[in-house]
């Protein structure tokens, strides 16, 4: 009797390790993948509908990515005029200035937030590489775009910005390709935040036709960012590398360093020698390059009604950098 139970017992237990069938599994398979594109698709619906969802992230950085979402929605048309850099490039420059003030000039905003130089000479490569009718580049910068420069710079796929500025591959596609719970919350939070930021400073976020992105604004955030670490020097290497790369695809360079909030000036560098170094160690970087140098900071254009913090200016103030920095070009 308890043999015969015995072997019931292994058959029973036979049954259940019993692998499924490869047919169901399959279905398995293939039901769980639908249902997980039904959720995906689902969440990204909702985000859209609550103006939440944020560009794809190619960057991981939103306001960059808007700036290529931007790109993708108007399409640069032969630009011969290249302004680069960071935020100070993206806000601080008035384009129609340039395209009004320098004949035959077709300027393009290619300033990114938030880059350091080699990320800056990335993607001027970049976008040079698209945009082979850019002859001329001017180079904005600040103390905190040659903070850290370590790695290649490389701030995005350059195949996946192309097919996506470019080519017009599906918008939902990059938002598959780079699905990642963590960091679409992350961009959820700086969307909300950059929003708020936007309210209190009472600016719409627009951008012009040619991707400036103006602070036409009489608001202030206040020195904002304190003091300024010294610059690294692999990001001074980094600048030299563009400038010489530049020259020998024969291309036009100029460099400026934007101004600083005069109050800046007397609370955190008050005899100059930060900045005076800053200048000499640029000056260093671009010499034997052919590349053209001009420190408006230190030519003292703007007063402290201009700035709405330590590096950024309003709109108004734009129009009389961009001024200032094209007479110096037309002479060139």
């Amino acid at each position: 009797m308890s043999t015969e139970r015995h072997m019931e017992g292994v058959a029973l237990s036979s049954d259940r390790a019993r692998p499924a069938s490869p047919a169901r599994y399959l279905f398995a398979v293939i039901g769980g993948a639908i249902l997980a594109l039904a959720m995906l698709s689902t969440l990204y619906a909702t985000l859209y509908v609550t103006a939440y969802l944020p560009p794809p992230p190619l960057t991981n950085n939103v306001c960059a990515d808007e700036k290529l979402v931007f790109l993708r929605h108007n399409p640069p048309v032969h630009p011969n005029f290249l302004v680069a850099g960071s935020s100070i490039a993206w806000r601080n420059i008035d384009s129609a200035v340039i395209a009004g003030s320098l004949p035959g000039a077709r300027p393009l905003n290619g300033g990114f937030c938030g880059m350091q130089i080699n990320q800056s000479a990335f993607i001027t490569d970049w976008m040079i590489d698209r945009l082979p009718s850019i002859g001329r580049v001017l180079l904005v910068v600040s103390p905190m775009d040659l903070v850290s420069c370590k790695g290649s710079g490389q701030v995005f796929d350059p195949e996946d910005a192309r097919k996506l500025v470019f080519e017009g591959q599906p918008m939902w596609s990059f938002y598959l390709r780079y699905f990642d719970p963590i960091s679409l919350r992350r961009n959820i939070d700086r969307q909300i935040q950059i929003r708020e930021q936007a309210r209190i400073l009472k600016v719409d976020r627009s951008f012009t036709k040619y991707g400036d992105a103006p602070l036409d604004t009489d608001e202030n955030r206040g020195l904002f960012y304190g003091p300024m670490p010294e610059p690294d020097p692999s990001c001074f290497s980094a600048l030299r590398a563009l400038a010489s790369e530049l020259a020998e695809r024969n291309r036009s360079m100029t460099v400026v360093i934007a101004p600083m909030h005069p109050r800046w000036k007397s609370q955190y560098d008050p005899d100059g020698t930060f900045r005076e170094r800053f200048s000499l160690q640029l000056k260093r970087a671009l010499q034997g390059t052919g590349a053209q140098f001009w420190n408006a900071d230190g030519a003292k254009i703007l007063d402290a009604s201009a700035f709405t913090d330590a590096i950024h200016i309003r709109w108004s103030s734009a129009r009389t950098l961009t001024k200032e920095i094209v007479e110096r070009l037309a002479v060139e």
